[in-house]
């Protein structure tokens, strides 16, 4: 039997073309997407792909005693460890692992390896910003579920049943994994109450992690967190890979290093040293930050004045902005049309059930189109352009204008189109 896949490779081909040529006339408006530097992707490019390695650096000793030894590999895990050791301090943390591929594969391993059946988790419920699939990794590991509890009305924790919940609830795990927020919230309330069963603390850091190394959040491990969950792909502009930070190397931290060690396989290295790399461009990542919540903010007050229905964030000292902007509450269908406009002229948002009990609307976040170029300058136009999506529609007047605006976010010529 002679199989001939030509065919199939053609249009792989052709399709990988076309999607270049969407992603070059498009800007990213949504909080879950990002654009690494070129100079960290090299790894990703070259001999690494495929080798079997570990992050433990072990003895000759015990390696004779261990059931499975690859050769030739030292120099990878002694490079992954100083890499390892980088982020770690920049965490202010004193353990890394990057062995994970991404967040929800991390918070599987994670309760995996540190809980048993029938213990007691307190989570962020969706209908608060927490991940949509969250619950149903903890329910399917045998785990009882409470909610932290919410405010509707200043879209945040309720600081004074939570407490009260605690109290009763004796959770033995407390996970804040906010995938939606306008506000970083201030959690050292929480992090630092004491109840008399002793609790673990997690947060997840995927939506803010480049404002937290960058100095211009609370880190976590201040606010009483015992350990940090992140991906490196979100908020930050690394490769597509999962990390996890330990405040302490505790009896915890060995049980999930234990439990990383069973549940995951080969660690594609390739993506660590790309989170290495990264480390290279801390200076731009620190005017990434800044200039990502400036243009959120911005974004919210041009789009509110623009005649565009907006929920507008409650800040305050303690709750600084995020990247985030939510356009709502919107009719499902008037939601969804926008979104396919927006879409038509190339500005790719999320269509969402938003939190708090506010309906459907679009998420928007200013990460990866920061990343791309947009300054606080740009924004009455990004403004202008979404305010006439949605009170008019999409004509080839605001395709072309649009295009425009984004080659020109981009740093992109007109004229220099992929063919």
């Amino acid at each position: 039997m002679i199989l001939d896949f030509a065919s199939l490779v053609d249009s792989i081909c052709t399709s990988l073309q076309e999607q270049q040529k969407l992603f070059h006339d498009s800007l990213i408006l949504n909080p879950v997407e990002n654009i690494p530097d070129s100079e960290i992707l090299t790894p990703g490019m070259s001999f690494l792909h495929g080798l079997y390695n570990t992050d433990t650096i072990k003895s000759e000793e015990e390696k004779i005693n261990s059931k499975i030894q690859f050769s030739g590999r030292v120099q990878i895990t002694e490079d992954i460890n100083r890499i390892y050791a980088s982020w770690a301090e920049l965490l202010g943390g004193e353990g890394i692992s990057m062995r994970l591929l991404s967040g929800l594969h991390a918070h599987i391993v994670i309760f995996m390896a540190i809980t048993e059946i029938g213990q007691r988790v307190m989570a962020l419920p969706e209908k608060a910003g927490g991940h949509v699939s969250s619950y149903a990794i903890l329910k399917r590991l045998g785990l009882q579920i409470k909610d932290i509890p919410y405010d509707c009305t200043c879209m945040k924790i309720d600081r004074k049943k939570c407490i009260s919940d605690m109290e009763t609830f004796q959770p033995d795990i407390i996970f804040v994994d906010r995938s939606e927020g306008l506000v970083y919230e201030d959690f050292s309330w929480l992090g630092h109450y004491r109840t008399a069963h002793p609790c673990y603390k997690i947060f997840d850091a995927s939506q803010y992690l480049t404002n937290i190394i960058c100095y211009d959040y609370t880190n976590p491990f201040d606010m009483g967190f015992d350990l940090i969950i992140t991906t490196l792909h979100k908020n930050l502009p690394g490769p597509q890979r999962a990390l996890v930070c330990t405040k302490q190397k505790d009896e915890m931290w060995s049980r999930l290093r234990s439990g990383i060690s069973t549940y995951v396989s080969n660690m594609h290295v390739f993506s660590i040293y790309s989170a290495g790399l990264l480390l290279n461009n801390y200076e731009r990542l620190q005017v990434l930050s800044k200039t990502m919540l400036q243009n959120a903010c911005a974004l919210e007050s041009a789009l509110q004045d623009a005649g565009v229905p907006i929920i507008v964030r409650q800040t305050d000292s303690f709750s600084p902005p995020t990247h985030h902007c939510w356009i709502g509450p919107l009719e499902k269908l008037s939601a969804y049309k926008l979104y396919g406009s927006l879409e038509q002229v190339g500005l790719m948002t999320n269509y969402r059930l938003l939190p708090y009990n506010i309906g459907y609307g679009l998420r928007l976040g200013l990460s990866g189109a920061t990343q791309s170029g947009l300054q606080v300058s740009d924004i009455l136009e990004l403004a202008e352009i979404i305010s006439e999506a949605f009170q008019k529609g999409v004509g080839r007047p605001l395709k072309e204008k649009t295009l425009r605006f984004i080659h020109r976010v981009k740093g992109v010529d007109n004229d220099d189109s992929i063919q």
